[in-house]
């Protein structure tokens, strides 16, 4: 099966938009108003809106449908390979960057290497693989080429404080530390290289940084920690400390959330909120110019200059539509 890729070609042919020239400004007048609609929340809501309304009739981007596939969580690591997670079956596919299955694992079970409802996957670094094993209570951990290496689990632990149940998210730091999202109790839960827990934080106690419902979290630029917690983005640093939240009042039910060293993305309302590793806003995509219409998003991905939507109707690809990269500069 052929994996067609969403180059810079296909953004240059775009036609471009209201919304597109809107947000593709000079990094000067972007940067004004950013801090605009920092110090005046009324001024960031009325421009959104503005911005929801001008993406609402910009011209569509050129898509690519890649692979008709079904599945709840998309990861893509830094070879272009292909990770599909698929809570409904229990089940974790490897595609290669054309397309091919190379392998199945899972299965509902508690056995090693099966799973009970996985909720995410963390692959980017092209050599680990890590599951939350939402049912099971626990982390699995996979080579790149999906050969089970071990499970990772403490919720029967004598010290309440290195507990951790239905996680939701997991991610894998540069020095090897492995960050839980811990839903059973509202918290993130940090493991060092010698499997042992290091630390929680965001449970309770955490003052601005409390959790109210973690859902997924993602490691971004500057070694921070993006936490997806009911209507906010929460921004701790590597030692759990709280520092802020992601532009407050901007999000009104995000659902989506990916980060790496030089972007943090936001799903909210079917929208794409760009940021770049200043956090400074970057570029906002309604999916609708992206995707075909009536098409959802269950999850998305970057790696490269692509962009990747996972979708009920399958896979979707777009070139990178930040400013000076695989989408439309001009």
């Amino acid at each position: 099966m052929y994996l067609p890729r969403a180059g810079k070609a296909n953004a240059e042919s775009a036609p471009r938009g209201a919304a597109h020239r809107l947000w593709h400004l000079n990094p000067v007048v972007r940067m004004l108003l950013y801090n605009l609609m920092t110090a005046f929340p009324l001024l960031r809501t009325t421009f959104v809106g503005l911005f929801l309304l001008l993406a609402s009739l910009s011209p569509r981007y050129a898509w690519s449908q890649t692979l008709r596939v079904q599945g709840t969580q998309i990861e893509v690591d830094l070879y272009g390979n292909i990770y599909l997670l698929d809570s409904d079956r229990n089940t974790l596919r490897l595609f290669d960057k054309a397309g091919v299955v190379n392998r199945e694992v899972g299965g509902p079970g508690w056995l090693d290497g099966q799973f009970d409802r996985p909720s995410a996957v963390w692959a980017r670094n092209g050599i680990d693989v890590f599951v939350a094993d939402y049912g099971n209570h626990r982390i699995e951990r996979f080579d790149r080429s999906l050969n089970f290496v071990s499970s990772f689990s403490t919720r029967e632990a004598n010290n309440p404080e290195e507990r951790f149940g239905y996680p939701s998210g997991v991610a894998l730091s540069r020095l090897g530390e492995l960050f839980i999202c811990d839903t059973e109790n509202g918290r993130i839960v940090k493991v060092d290289r010698f499997s042992t827990v290091e630390r929680t934080f965001g449970g309770f106690g955490g003052g601005k940084g409390r959790l109210a419902a973690p859902r997924s979290l993602e490691l971004g630029p500057k070694d921070a920690i993006y936490v997806l917690d009911a209507e906010r983005i929460a921004v701790f640093d590597a030692f759990g400390n709280y520092l802020r939240d992601l532009v407050p009042g901007l999000f009104t039910h995000p659902t989506g959330l990916f980060a790496q060293d030089d972007v943090i993305v936001v799903l909210d309302a079917g929208t794409l909120f760009f940021f770049d590793a200043n956090e400074r806003p970057e570029g906002t995509f309604a999916l609708q110019s992206i995707l075909p219409t009536g098409t959802d998003c269950r999850s998305f991905a970057l790696s490269g200059d692509t962009l990747y939507c996972l979708t009920s109707g399958g896979i979707f690809t777009v070139a990178d539509p930040r400013p000076k990269r695989g989408g439309d500069n001009r």
